[in-house]
């Protein structure tokens, strides 16, 4: 199928600036990429790597890529992601590749993980609001200050909201194995649904797990992995999807499927892509989650102004599903 391609850039102000790996950000930048077919159908996907999760050098090749040029070196993990994003949110299924005609949308309301970050008091305060509009799965970084300071906060969060909240714990494997047992009795006293990449070695991650009844995800690990390898991790509660990381939307869902062949299950999870980005993962999570897992979505609220317009809306923990629907939707370039 022919379809001319183009990509705008963006530059979005955020609610307040963010400190990822030791950079500051003010303002999130990508690329929009909008697909027309012969047909006059058009579909928008995002490129949109992010300074501290991607790397220096899918960084510098992104404003290089050349759409004309789809076997090219240039054409990274997000471009790869932005371009299946753009086929799959064609109106016209049928001028789809045939590895996204797989991926069925199903209309149904999303439920979304609260992130709660900042100062300790901050994150309580989170936590309540959280609960308060609706939000029964929470996600919490770890690793990030000592053991005994986190264990303190984590007490704090927990007793502020109901036993009916679900908590992800992130180390992005940070921890040691001298300092993790000192979480365990907190942990009892939690919901925990997970704690994602606890260790740098993912082996030593599943054993943690299986010797203390603490389930694990893994989310970094599976980027050096190719599907099939997870079959050496099974035992594991989850697997996160990062699609902008992970080269898009079709080498997700084969992941998705060998997480369940383990079982586990997917996760998808956003980098806080405008919300271009944000609902072409939606719509993504409609095709590999189950009904009731909570989607990574959350990063969406750190953007004080979009490309997309009207807004995605949050309501009562959800994403609802009237507004996976593409029509309703402008997008704002130039």
């Amino acid at each position: 199928m022919k379809a001319n391609i183009s990509v705008h850039s963006y530059s979005l102000p955020l609610v307040c600036p963010l400190d990822l790996a030791g950079e500051w950000m003010e303002s999130r930048e990508g690329w929009l990429v909008e697909l027309v077919t012969e047909s006059g159908q058009r579909g928008w996907g995002e490129v949109a790597p992010l300074p501290g999760a991607s790397s220096r050098g899918e960084l510098s090749a992104v404003p290089e890529w050349n759409p004309e040029l789809f076997d090219s070196e240039r054409v990274t993990p997000s471009v790869s992601c932005g371009l299946d994003m753009a086929f799959f949110n064609l109106r016209d299924g049928d001028s789809m590749p045939d590895p996204l005609k797989m991926l069925e949308v199903k209309p149904r309301d999303i439920p979304i993980n609260a992130l709660l970050i900042g100062e300790p008091d901050n994150m309580v305060l989170q936590a309540r609001v959280a609960q308060r509009e609706g939000y029964r799965t929470m996600k919490i970084k770890v690793g990030r200050r000592s053991p005994a300071t986190e264990v303190q906060i984590l007490h704090k969060i927990n007793q502020a909201v109901s036993d009916d909240v679900v908590f992800r714990l992130d180390a992005n494997r940070s921890w040691v194995e001298e300092d993790a047992d000192r979480y365990l009795d907190v942990l009892s006293e939690m919901n925990i649904e997970y704690v994602e990449e606890p260790f740098a070695d993912p082996h030593y991650s599943l054993s943690w797990s299986e010797r203390t009844g603490v389930p694990v995800a893994l989310d970094e690990s599976i980027r050096s992995l190719e599907p099939a390898a997870l079959h050496a991790y099974a035992g594991i509660r989850a697997v996160v999807l990062k699609p902008t990381l992970m080269g898009g939307l079709v080498r997700c869902a084969t992941y998705a499927e060998a997480a369940r062949d383990i079982g586990a299950y997917p996760v998808v999870s956003a980098l806080m892509e405008s919300g271009v980005g944000t609902l072409s993962l939606a719509r993504f999570a409609t095709a590999v989650c189950d009904p009731e897992t909570a989607v990574g979505l959350d990063t969406y609220r750190w953007l004080s102004d979009d490309v997309l317009s009207p807004r995605l809306q949050f309501k009562d923990g959800c994403l609802s599903a009237d507004q996976l629907d593409w029509q309703q939707y402008s997008v704002s370039v130039g």
